[in-house]
């Protein structure tokens, strides 16, 4: 059963909470880490409109706003802050979905277009709000870079409810194979950017520290160089995942790069220190890490189709969403940076998407069309196949040995239950002539206490010696012939009963005499 939808009220009011929300929450933490930064700083003076101009700068800075310094354009902003804004809005964005009810596109999508729009408008109004020496931005490029990262949160937020999982399940099993393994395949390129990164880090740990000892002896200082480091880091990450493609990026006329590598001066800033300082041929080494990322896409697409074209087209679709992924990846992470020496910072995306989609489909459509799961299939299939013949020849066998074995107990049983049928009738016979008229005086029984006994009284062969003993022992007791019908029957019974017991069995005209009643 279906839950109700929310009231008109209280959806409306969730739909202001849901825009608001994350707005008002990220404004908060912009700040927070302005106060912190500027209360730390030795020279710096303290005051309420310091602090919001910076919280303004940091919160368009965290949207991917590009903003000018001070007349410096500064275009590389740090990715780590939109990721936070991002967690911000989808966590904000679920809750209130949760709260509305909502289960059809249509109501999600007007929530998810709330989110962006109110996000987007307020980005618009910090930029066109300019105070005097603070950070100036574009209201249209704040609108749009607010309202696309809000949106974009939401909507992967609210996957499941907007349309956008039921457009994924429509796809060909192979077009979805490829989406689900290309995003595994994203994470396995930016795990190796950051390998990287953290063996060149590991390498250069003296210049790391050496790059702190110098920025200043303060806490405060200690404290803003290790909060940039962090803010960056995402950065950095992709950066050294376009170096593992072979693209590279570079810083002003810096160029780093496996192939192709241009030595000169950069930042001093510690992130920057895990870089190459020289080339090396064995830098060539790392194409075998983005060479593995297309074996692990291909291995993961060789089971979507058992048709080889199909496996392929898969491996083709998350080679695409890779490409792409890393092409907006490496926008993001590059941008000017202030006009000066070190400007600008350049990840090649458009190498980026050749490499990333060549490192993945060549290796990974290879793998996908050679090991095909067919082989594994087929053995499976035909060790199940085996097992069934097995069984099924052994379940012969036994239905053969049963039948072989009750062969004999089914002649047997087939005399014993006409025996006993026949038995059974035969007293019913026997003892229709009780009902009659009894007897006169002097005048000999016409039934005998024979028909009273049943063969199923006889447990084994001794009862019939029993009998045999009985009818010698009566001997010249004669009775009055029963009619032919029952004599018959007599007869025949006897007969079975001589042959069951391997005797000869002479009929007289006359009956034995019955055996003592027991």
């Amino acid at each position: 059963m279906r839950p109700r939808a929310a009231p008109r009220g209280l959806r409306v009011r969730l739909l202001v909470v849901a825009a608001l929300g994350p707005l008002v929450l990220g404004f908060l933490v912009a700040a927070s880490v302005s106060a912190v930064v500027v209360g730390s700083a030795p020279l710096a003076v303290f005051s309420v409109p310091e602090v919001l101009a910076s919280a303004r700068w940091l919160w368009l800075a965290a949207h991917q706003v590009p903003v000018t310094l001070r007349g410096a354009p500064l275009g590389v902003l740090p990715l780590l802050l939109t990721l936070i804004v991002a967690l911000l809005v989808a966590r904000s964005a679920r809750a209130s979905a949760r709260r509305m009810r909502l289960r059809a596109p249509g109501p999600t999508q007007q929530l998810i277009g709330t989110i962006a729009a109110a996000h987007g408008v307020f980005a618009a109004v910090l930029a066109a709000v300019q105070p005097e020496g603070a950070a100036v931005a574009t209201p249209t490029t704040a609108f749009v870079g607010a309202a696309l990262v809000s949106g974009v949160a939401a909507t992967i937020a609210l996957a499941e409810t907007c349309g956008l999982a039921e457009l994924i399940s429509r796809l060909d099993a192979p077009l979805r194979r490829g989406l689900y393994v290309g995003v595994l395949g994203l994470g396995a390129l930016l795990a190796v950017g950051a390998l990287l990164f953290s063996v060149g880090l590991l390498v250069a740990l003296p210049k790391v520290a050496g790059m702190f000892l110098d920025a200043g002896q303060g806490i405060a200082e200690f404290f803003g160089i290790a909060l940039l480091c962090l803010a960056y880091l995402p950065n950095i990450v992709i950066a050294a995942s376009s170096f593992a493609l072979g693209s590279g990026f570079a810083v002003g006329k810096a160029v780093i790069a496996p192939i192709g590598m241009a030595l000169a001066p950069v930042p001093s800033v510690p992130l920057l220190a895990a870089l190459p300082p020289v080339t090396s041929r064995w830098w060539l080494a790392v194409f075998v890490l983005p060479l593995l990322v297309g074996v692990l896409v291909g291995w993961c697409c060789r089971k979507c189709s058992p048709e080889p074209i199909e496996r392929v087209k898969a491996v083709a679709v998350a080679a695409v969403l890779i490409g792409l992924a890393m092409f907006v990846l490496a926008f993001l992470a590059g941008g000017r940076l202030g006009g000066g020496p070190f400007d600008p910072v350049t990840v090649q995306a458009g190498k980026v998407v050749l490499a990333a989609a060549g490192w993945v489909l060549v290796p990974g459509a290879l793998v996908a069309w050679v090991f095909a799961p067919k082989a594994e299939e087929e053995e499976a299939d035909s060790e199940s196949v085996g097992e069934e013949a097995v069984l099924g020849e052994e379940g012969a066998e036994a239905d053969s040995e049963s039948d072989e074995v009750e062969e004999p107990s089914d002649t047997d049983d087939t005399d014993d239950t006409e025996d006993t049928d026949e038995d059974a009738e035969a007293p019913e016979a026997l003892d229709a002539p009780e009902d009659a008229e009894e007897p006169e005086e002097g005048e000999e029984p016409e039934t005998s206490e024979l028909s009273e006994v049943d063969v199923d009284d006889f447990e084994d062969f001794e009862d019939y010696e029993e009998y045999d003993d009985a009818v010698e022992e009566t001997e010249g007791y004669r009775f009055e012939p029963l009619p032919e019908d029952v004599e018959d029957e007599e007869d025949r019974l006897a007969r079975e009963l001589a042959e069951e017991l391997g005797e000869e069995l002479t009929i007289d005209d006359e009956d034995p005499p019955p055996p003592p009643k027991r």
